[in-house]
């Protein structure tokens, strides 16, 4: 329901023709067409409000006696209810309000005293609610508008405009504009408010949040006609006779001859800092008006057209999802599906048994093998997530992704050569040998569950970030990579994973490289320029030393990413497997290096292409796209509205050929170990020709559920569900990784002392996220430590004989 309460109007006559002002102490109630009228039960206008979950608050106003401190809560129950709130410390009228989940803030407004600095917010959420005084804005004022909006990394509040009366009865206009940062309770100034002719005072306007990181300001009063009448009644308030006389008929010409306010719709990027007129409104504007998104618009209902002048009309805003693929880029998306399907055909003429299809019969080329790693980790998340980052922040996720290269000499040294001796298929074989097949079964069944979960969101996110751009529907995005990357798949197992995934990395390094190269031609701003404007912004940060372990400092991105990338190229059987296709340890050490290798120049180029996009929507903000509801949006925006016809369509291949790389070497690995870690052992003496079919028919039946996951959660929008799902999940990788080093670095660790190990990382992993807000990339680190800990103290406590030659470093 849309919930318009109270208000004022002048049902009479003008109040300069001695109109009465009337406060109104309705609700009017949209559903649909149709309006219904409640009684309100106090009368009431210009107050502030903001909608949280449990329905609209009212914060203050004015009626005939004053200014009011009262609060209430206005709530939808078949009927409106009216829940008091705690009043405000002070009567304020025309302030502005926003809410953070069940938490609302107050910006300035006015008394019959003074304009107000005051900043307050209460949480409505709490056992007992009650407004607390932040920090207060930088100057008083009154009919500002307040926003709360993401910055690109975390929501934060705008401030837009206002005034401020003054004791000369001539008020101070406003073109500022702050943001405030409700984890360090404090305010920033941001770029001032601009129109297509430079810097412009705006009270009064109304304004909402729409899309990643914009924010909308339509109408508003710009002063000049509001000036104009307070000086000439600060003259003919000091004027007599024929000089007041002529001094009234010229503000009374003025008033009834008043043209409106202003119409423009203004667009603020909270990410650049820019400001641009992104249109008209094609009706008289409103102020002293709220606008709220309602089912995806954006609506306006009533307020002050002209001096004097209500209306009872409801606006109504939709904005556009306009997509730019061309029918070349079409051509150029449909050569690349038909080259993956030749590719499957090819190599499923090798496949004769299970070593062909989980090994590649221990034939595939080096070099094949790590683009293949690199392209294993390198998701179409990654193509869009890491300049859409770097776009909104810095480069403080740089070594992230440097720690791959890190960690690569332990991986060599201290992991492969097991795998390459002992001639395992799967990695978690390896923890059998070392420990027991409970522990090798419960590691085996974790990687399915992380990779089934994980299968739906590969999918998923490209599909719904290209649906925006390209016009091509989620749920045909989805069948077409799903179904695609199935057949390729289920023919020719690894051998097809591998032979794709090159040619998938080149069409992804090639389009990334085609962007690196065009982007800074369509700047406007010179070198001195750009300089500047990254120094001012500080794009280029990279490191972050504070001893703050819930952000992402430099010290969370070193420790948790080199856990983390430990665990997935040590352990992850997605990677590991890729290990075991090459002839010999040797070229496997090197497939490894170039994989690895590889990740530093293409994450100079990722990174670098996020701030290039920084840098071209700021000299161009009216080409940003203010429908995009997700920031990672914004390079695949900026291909399809600023790249040729044909090399969009090559960049695009790449994000679907990215996201049908990780599909692909989930689908392979969790075929590989439902067979070789749970199969063989449940039915074992069977010839493999029975586990090859069997192999094919699971990559069938996984690929299967995982497309129809992605399809589920694009149908009823579950994403955020999923995200839970695998964040639990990954909670538990950490302990995964710990059962690795417990059996490789330690003669002491025993079969018993892995499971209470990874029991105990589990319960702590769970601890953590409950109780502290420590930063995500932490948690592998703190699992991997916590499972060596606790499962090394316990096989010290209860010591085991067991032999374990040639399945430690110590020989």
């Amino acid at each position: 329901m849309l919930l318009l309460a109270g208000g004022a109007n002048f049902p009479d006559a003008k109040p300069w023709a001695g109109g009465t002002k009337t406060y109104r102490n309705e609700v009017y109630v949209l559903r649909g067409d149709t309006v219904s009228t409640f009684p309100l039960g106090r009368s009431v206008a210009y107050g502030a409000s903001a909608t949280v979950p449990a329905g609209v608050v009212c914060i203050g106003g004015e009626n005939a006696g004053g200014p009011l401190a009262q609060a209430f809560l206005l709530q939808w129950q078949g009927r409106v209810v009216v829940k008091d709130l705690p009043s405000l410390p002070f009567p304020l009228t025309n302030a502005s309000a926003t809410a953070i989940g069940s938490t609302v803030f107050v910006a300035g407004g006015e008394n019959s005293e003074r304009v107000s600095d005051a900043f307050l917010s209460i949480d409505l959420s709490s056992a007992a609610p009650a407004w607390k005084r932040l920090s207060p804005i930088p100057k008083p004022l009154s009919h500002s508008v307040l926003v709360a909006q993401s910055n690109g990394s975390k929501t934060q509040l705008f401030l837009i405009g206002g005034r401020a009366r003054t004791d000369s009865g001539i008020s101070e206009l406003s073109s500022a504009a702050w943001r405030y940062d409700p984890g360090s309770d404090r305010w920033s100034a941001i770029a001032p408010i601009h129109d297509e002719k430079g810097i412009t005072h705006l009270s009064a306007a109304t304004a909402v949040a729409t899309g990643a990181s914009y924010i909308l300001v339509a109408g508003g009063d710009k002063g000049n006609i509001f000036h104009r009448i307070e000086n000439l009644n600060a003259q003919i308030a000091r004027a007599t006779g024929e000089a007041k006389a002529e001094l009234t008929e010229e503000k009374l010409r003025i008033l009834n001859n008043h043209p409106g306010f202003n119409t423009d719709i203004l667009l603020y990027n909270t990410i650049t800092d820019t400001w641009t007129v992104a249109g008209q409104l094609p009706y008289l504007a409103p102020v002293t008006a709220t606008a709220v998104k309602w089912n995806g618009d954006i609506y306006i209902p009533s307020g002050e057209v002209r001096p004097g002048t209500r209306t009872i009309d409801v606006l109504r805003g939709s904005i556009s999802k306009p997509s730019f693929f061309s029918t070349t880029d079409y051509i150029v998306l449909a050569l690349y599906f038909i080259g993956m399907v030749i590719i499957g055909l090819w190599t499923s003429r090798h496949q004769h048994s299970t070593a062909d299809y989980f090994k590649g019969g221990e034939k595939i080329p080096g070099w094949a093998t790590g683009l293949s790693i690199f392209g294993a980790k390198l998701s179409a998340i990654t193509f869009i997530g890491i300049p859409a980052k770097t776009y909104a922040t810095d480069w403080t996720y740089f070594f992230l992704l440097m720690t791959i290269i890190c960690c690569m000499p332990f991986v060599v040294r201290f992991f492969i050569p097991y795998y390459r001796r002992l001639g395992v298929t799967s990695s978690y074989e390896y923890l059998e040998k070392r420990f027991s097949y409970a522990v090798r079964s419960v590691s085996a069944g974790m990687y399915i569950l992380l990779q089934l979960g994980r299968m739906g969101i590969v999918i998923l996110l490209p599909a719904i970030a290209l649906s925006v751009v390209t016009g091509i529907d989620v749920k045909l995005s989805i069948l077409l990579m799903g179904a695609v990357s199935l057949f390729y798949t289920v023919l020719g197992g690894i051998e097809a994973v591998i032979w794709t995934e090159v040619v998938q990395v080149i069409i992804l390094l090639a389009g990334a490289l085609l962007a690196l190269v065009l982007i800074p031609m369509s700047l406007t701003s010179d070198g001195a320029a750009v300089s500047r404007t990254l120094a001012q912004y500080d794009k280029l940060k990279l490191f972050d030393f504070r001893f703050d372990f819930s952000s992402a400092t430099f010290w969370v991105v070193i420790i948790g990413g080199f856990t983390l990338n430990l665990i997935q190229y040590g352990c992850d059987q997605t990677v590991v497997q890729r290990y075991l296709t090459t002839p010999d340890e040797k070229t496997a050490v090197r497939s490894l290096k170039l994989g690895a290798w590889l990740t530093l120049p293409s994450t100079i180029i990722f990174f670098a292409i996020g701030t290039l996009l920084f840098l071209f929507y700021r000299d161009h903000p009216g080409q940003v796209n203010m429908a995009l509801d997700a920031q990672d949006t914004i390079f695949p925006w900026y291909i399809v509205t600023q790249l040729p016809a044909g090399v969009a369509g090559l960049v695009i291949t790449a994000i679907f050929a990215a996201a049908m790389g990780s599909l692909n070497g989930s689908l392979n690995g969790v075929s590989t170990v439902f067979v070789n870690d749970f199969l063989r052992r449940l039915q074992p003496g069977k010839g493999d020709k029975f586990y090859l079919r069997s192999a094919k028919l699971t990559t069938l039946i996984v690929g299967l559920a995982g497309t129809g996951i992605a399809w589920s959660m694009a149908e009823h929008g579950a994403t955020s569900l999923w995200d839970q799902f695998n964040l639990i999940l990954g909670l538990f990788t950490g302990g995964v990784g710990g059962l690795f080093v417990l059996g490789i670095f330690t003669r002491r660790a025993t079969d018993a002392g892995a499971v209470a190990g990874f029991v105990a990382s589990a319960a702590i992993q769970v601890v953590l996220l409950q109780f502290t807000d420590m930063h995500l990339l932490m948690y592998a680190f703190t699992g991997l430590a916590s499972c060596v800990i606790a499962g090394y103290g316990w096989s010290v406590l209860f010591p085991k004989t067991q032999n374990i030659s040639g399945l430690t470093i110590y020989r």
